[in-house]
């Protein structure tokens, strides 16, 4: 069982053991609804940060301080799982305050208790990517809306501690740091956990780091998604700019705001300044919180659930269709491409429904590949496809050679993934 922690009788933990006496406290989030952004009148608000929304996050689970450079290094001596490899190597130790770079604070031995600082987007999601495999569990980087959120904690305030940020409350530049100031011959990141964390269980959400989110740059926010997820634009290019938020220990106050937003490169790997805090969604696989009521009483617990096997190549799509299937009793397992997952299907994996995306990365033509090649194999599955937009001319392509159906509503593929589900059942001997 997950080791429960509590922070004013309040907030619950689950403990994620990383190896070699490392782990990942995963603070729970509860779901609510938000203002996100800043009103005009904020001191220091940049017009990005608007027009204020209001946004419904669901339940999720937050690591409690940025990665440290001891959980980085754990993560990143993993062996890969066996036949498998990982999908981008990932640096020893990205982080430029350690040995001689370090300017050692009051108690502090070493550096490894601070956070990484050296990080690209794809490496942050390569990092998640490791967590999922090793652990079963779905990691991913915060959406931009959970960040905010997990940020302000309940407050409506510039900062979750209130209108200011004293330095004792965070590591960043502040004006009245003069050369003679000891604090100004210390400008670098601290330990996480230095600072006090705010209402829900996190530390250093204001300062030492910036963090990345999963979504993509936009100027303001019309138009953006209001239920928490992550606003992503399919067509961009794999270098397009990615959010980051929190600010750095190099920045004033003001950036580190709780509505304060940046820019970046995905490939950046801005000097000492970028780091990255992981949170794990609702929905298989998820850690539960022990808590008996989350799960209906009456099932059935003898009896199998039914699993579809999801092809996504990107783990972060279709993340509330997964929920909302998981809230129906449906095991969701995920394939990364169709090869992996024609692998689980020929291992006799006990799958119902499988579903995909017409489009895996660059390529338009996947979907239509998946089906001859089940064939091939002599694998007997009923298919879905799953798409963002839908074309007459793709949709004709893919019925023909024997999909069930190509939807691109989630109301439309909930009411299609239970009627087959229990079509299927019907079809099992008792």
């Amino acid at each position: 069982m997950p080791q429960l922690l509590r922070w004013q009788s309040t907030t619950q933990a689950f403990i994620e053991p990383l190896g070699s006496g490392q782990a990942l406290t995963m603070v729970r989030i509860p779901a609510g609804c938000f203002e996100m952004g800043s009103p005009d009148q904020e001191p220091g608000r940049d017009d990005d940060e608007g027009p204020v929304h209001e946004v419904e996050i669901q339940e999720f689970l937050m690591a409690s301080t940025p990665i440290t450079q001891a959980q980085w290094q754990v993560v990143a001596a993993w062996e890969p799982p066996s036949g498998k490899d990982w999908s981008l190597p990932l640096p020893e130790n990205p982080a430029l305050f350690q040995g001689e770079q370090a300017q050692l604070g009051a108690g502090e031995a070493h550096t490894l208790q601070r956070p990484v600082e050296q990080i690209s987007w794809d490496v942050a999601m390569e990092f998640c990517r490791r967590l999922i495999l090793r652990t079963g569990r779905h990691y991913t980087l915060p959406s931009e809306a959970q960040w905010e959120y997990a940020c302000r904690a309940g407050s409506s305030t510039p900062y979750a501690f209130g209108s200011e940020l004293l330095a004792e409350l965070a590591t960043l530049r502040y004006p009245s740091e003069s050369v003679e100031d000891p604090r100004a011959q210390r400008q670098q990141t601290t330990p996480v956990q230095h600072h006090p964390a705010n209402a829900w269980g996190l530390h250093d959400m204001h300062g030492n780091v910036w963090e990345w989110c999963l979504d993509h740059w936009h100027e303001i926010y019309r138009g953006a998604p209001t239920d928490g997820s992550a606003w992503i634009e399919a067509n961009a290019p794999a270098t397009a700019d990615r959010v980051v938020r929190g600010g750095a220990w190099s920045d004033p106050p003001s950036d580190a705001r709780s509505a304060c937003r940046y820019r970046l490169p995905a490939p950046s790997r801005e000097p000492a300044i970028v780091g990255l805090r992981v949170v794990c969604v609702p929905g298989p696989p998820a850690p539960v919180l022990a808590s008996p009521s989350l799960e209906p009483p009456d099932r059935d617990r003898s009896a199998r659930q039914p699993q579809v096997l999801w092809i996504d190549d990107h783990p972060d799509n279709n993340r509330g269709e997964r929920a909302a299937l998981a809230v129906e009793g449906v095991t969701v397992l995920l394939a990364s491409s169709p090869e992996e997952a024609i692998e689980l299907l020929a291992a006799s994996a006990p799958v119902d429904l499988l579903l995909s995306d017409l489009r895996q990365g660059d390529d338009p033509e996947a979907g239509l590949r998946l089906l001859p090649l089940l064939r091939a194999k002599g694998i007997v599955i009923p298919v879905i496809f799953y798409v963002g937009v839908l074309s007459d001319e793709r949709t004709r392509q893919a019925l023909e050679a024997g999909a069930l159906a190509v939807i691109n509503r989630r109301d439309q593929l909930l009411e299609a993934v239970q009627r087959q589900l229990a079509s299927r059942a019907a079809e099992k001997p008792a």
